[in-house]
């Protein structure tokens, strides 16, 4: 060893050398696909979390929402219209036309949200409409609330209608009701009333019925008269019975028009002892004698010129239709028109043979009478045997060719009749 190599220092073992620490070296490509696959498994596990809120949590099924055909107004009132809806029974409505109704016609139709019902998993959807149905004839408006539900049909995706119901009807009248009509069963109303009193009035005869009827009701006042004979003292009388009634007309919902007596007037009473067969036989000589002293110095009446429809006032005796033959009373009026009826097809009732001749011009032509037709509207078989031989002040009314015979050229529509005395 030299002197230099001992003069050199000792030196440590050589590990090496050590640089600063570096980062790895790693490719970006990799990198992204780290950061990819952290997101995927962040949003599976919020899918979990959700069905284990909604499903597992919850247990509650998904329903799935059905698009329905929406039920329109047009489909509705198509399906009203053929539903078999009968009409209401008209003949309860009392003096109302009894023609058919006509109907039903509906209105107001309205269509409410439709409603689902049922389980969860057997949904029913209905919807229901509701209407009004009208039916009328010329006399009276029935209507009548109806309801019609529908269900849905998936399968065919249409409204399918179930069974239509009904609500309470309401009616109200077209038309006034008609005096003549509720005279006819005066009978039944009186007793109705008051048996007693409709007892004394039976098969009265109608004297003049006047009446002020409207839409809304009304009064009715009806003049009756009736003979009747009776006894007292052992000796027989015929009574003549007089009476004003007056009757209120009023419309009832479910009934039509209903009358009630308003007031029943006193019934006057006048005896007339009844003759002897004897006294009868003396009468009749004399009678008969005045009867030609009479005709000889009476003087015709002259009514002038009158119109069809002018109203006449006309003395005499009401006799019942064909007790004289048609033949005699044309001769009498020495009138004739072979194309019409006798007694103007069932129109005419009662001839009225004048006290006196009646002359006048009608529609240009000149007559002289004897009689004259008479028709009287409300009064029945009973009643007219009663007429049958009435004396009267007077019977008053229009002159209507409808009422012409075949032996005379125009009949009395008579609205008012007063008794002789």
């Amino acid at each position: 060893m030299t002197e230099q190599d001992s003069q050199k220092p000792t030196q440590e073992p050589d590990y090496g050398t050590v640089g600063a620490a570096q980062a790895q070296n790693v490719k970006k490509g990799h990198r992204g696909a780290i950061i990819i696959g952290l997101v995927i498994a962040a949003l599976v596990a919020a899918g979990v979390a959700v069905y284990l809120f909604t499903q597992g949590t919850f247990n509650e099924p998904v329903v799935e929402t059905v698009q329905r055909v929406p039920l329109s107004e047009e489909r509705a009132l198509a399906a009203l219209e053929e539903a078999d809806m009968a009409a209401p029974d008209i003949s309860k409505y009392a003096y109302v036309s009894q023609d058919d109704l006509i109907g039903p016609k509906f209105s107001d139709v309205k269509v409410a949200e439709p409603v689902d019902l049922g389980a969860p998993a057997n949904v029913v959807v209905e919807c229901t409409v509701t209407a009004t149905a009208t039916f009328k004839n010329k006399g009276v408006e029935i209507n009548v609330p109806v309801t019609l539900p529908f269900d849905y049909s998936v399968d065919s995706e249409t409204w399918v209608p179930g069974d239509l119901t009904r609500g309470d009807v309401t009616s109200k009248p077209l038309a006034s009701a008609k005096a003549s009509e509720i005279v006819e069963h005066l009978d039944t109303i009186l007793y109705e009333h008051d048996p007693t009193y409709g007892e004394e009035m039976a098969e009265a005869s109608v004297v003049k019925t006047s009446s002020d009827l409207s839409i809304d009701g009304g009064p009715i006042t009806v003049e009756l008269s009736k003979q009747a004979e009776v006894e007292k003292d052992k000796k027989k009388y015929n009574q003549l019975r007089t009476c004003t009634v007056e009757l209120a007309v009023t419309w009832a919902n479910d009934a039509g028009w209903q009358v009630a007596v308003a007031d029943a007037g006193q019934i006057d009473r006048k005896d007339v002892p009844v003759p002897t067969d004897e006294e009868t036989e003396g009468d009749k000589s004399s009678n008969e004698q005045q009867a030609e002293v009479t005709a000889a110095e009476v003087k015709p009446v002259k009514l002038g010129k009158v119109k069809f429809g002018d109203t006449v006032k006309l003395s005499g005796t009401l006799e019942k239709i064909g007790k004289t033959k048609a033949s005699k009373l044309a001769k009498d009026n020495d009138y004739s028109n072979k194309d019409a009826s006798d007694d103007a097809d069932g129109d005419v009732q009662f001839v009225l043979k004048f006290n006196q001749p009646v002359t006048m011009t009608l529609d240009g032509k000149k007559y002289e009478f004897t009689t004259l037709p008479v028709a009287v509207s409300g009064v029945s078989k009973s009643q007219m045997k009663t007429l049958d031989g009435f004396k009267v002040e007077y019977v008053e009314g229009p002159l209507e060719e409808s009422f012409a015979t075949s032996w005379a050229p125009a009949g009395i529509k008579a609205l008012n009749i007063k008794q002789a005395g």
